[in-house]
């Protein structure tokens, strides 16, 4: 049988369990030599483990917030349909397609909660935010920063070839004139927010147009939305915090969640409340601990990932 050829969903599913067993946790003997039983029982069981191997190499590893050993329900589910849907379908197209869409052979990344600080070669400054990932590739014609998800903050550096420096995210191109300004990928969208100078923003199939200091705009592959007011605010995560202004709570916890693994929910009961101040992301537990001081919620952890806010 040829090895590109589709594997049943019953044997790739066990595959995918005994992956996710080996990376939660060291294998006992016997549940090492369970394995292999079930790797040499049938051809079939091999290639699927192969296969899912394979994967893995492609992928560079298992992204550092599922190798772990506290792994919930749902992430124990997420790496289950990966590895799944990895075996069955061809593994070069998938292991590139969902390596690219996750970033996870990006050439920098960040991990849920982790922030990072980069000089390029030209001496552009690239903050990026929680969870985010970019390419970086330099030529003769161009300086480009590909943003395959997240955020970023981008402060220009003078290139001695006069090569621009450009933006890409998966609804355009965005070029800066000497300028200081961040980007941000939401599903369906891409959020500009220019500090300093101006950038040229170019969606796939829509007129270009210039957004300059102060102003952030939203577009699609084939619009732009309206212009808002952009203000340091923009840049606090940069400084270690999310800053809220009169922010409705359930915004303030959609956002405190991009900084932690796992679920956090916020009741229907407090949806009304509206929160304001700055905080310091690098302990969201301090914060959640924090909140019921000022407003009338009660904090409910029924995990580490798992935690409710409700009316008091």
């Amino acid at each position: 049988m040829s090895a590109s050829a589709p594997i049943s969903r019953d044997v790739a599913r066990q595959a995918a369990q005994w992956l996710v067993l080996i990376h939660e946790q060291p294998l006992s003997v016997a549940q090492q030599e369970a394995c292999a039983r079930w790797r040499q029982t049938d051809p079939e069981h091999e290639r699927a483990w192969q296969r899912v191997a394979y994967v893995q190499q492609q992928l560079g590893g298992l992204p550092q917030a599922i190798a772990i050993g506290t792994l919930n329900r749902q992430r124990r589910q997420v790496l289950k349909t990966l590895m799944a849907l990895a075996a069955v379908a061809p593994v070069v197209y998938l292991g590139y397609r969902l390596g690219a869409q996750q970033g996870w052979m990006a050439d920098y990344r960040t991990a849920v909660g982790e922030r990072r600080r980069m000089t390029l070669a030209d001496g552009s400054m690239v903050n990026l935010n929680t969870g985010s990932a970019i390419d970086v590739r330099f030529d003769a014609e161009q300086r480009l920063i590909h943003l395959v998800r997240g955020e970023i903050m981008v402060t220009t550096g003078a290139d001695a070839a006069r090569r621009p420096l450009r933006v890409l995210s998966k609804q355009g191109l965005m070029e800066p004139l000497g300028t200081r300004f961040s980007v941000r990928q939401f599903d369906g969208t891409t959020q500009l927010a220019v500090l300093q100078g101006k950038v040229r923003a170019t969606p796939a199939q829509a007129v270009p147009q210039m957004v300059e200091a102060g102003e952030q705009r939203s577009f699609s592959d084939t619009a732009f939305g309206p212009s808002r007011a952009a203000s340091e605010l923009t840049s606090s995560w940069t400084k270690g915090q999310l800053v809220a202004e009169d922010l409705p709570l359930p915004d303030f916890f959609q956002e405190l969640t991009r900084y932690r693994p796992g679920r956090l929910h916020c009741d229907e009961s407090v949806a009304h409340l509206r929160i304001s101040g700055g905080f310091q992301l690098d302990n969201t537990d301090a914060i959640l601990a924090a909140l019921p001081t000022t407003l009338p919620i009660k904090v409910m952890y029924r995990t580490r990932y798992w935690v409710t806010v409700s009316k008091a």
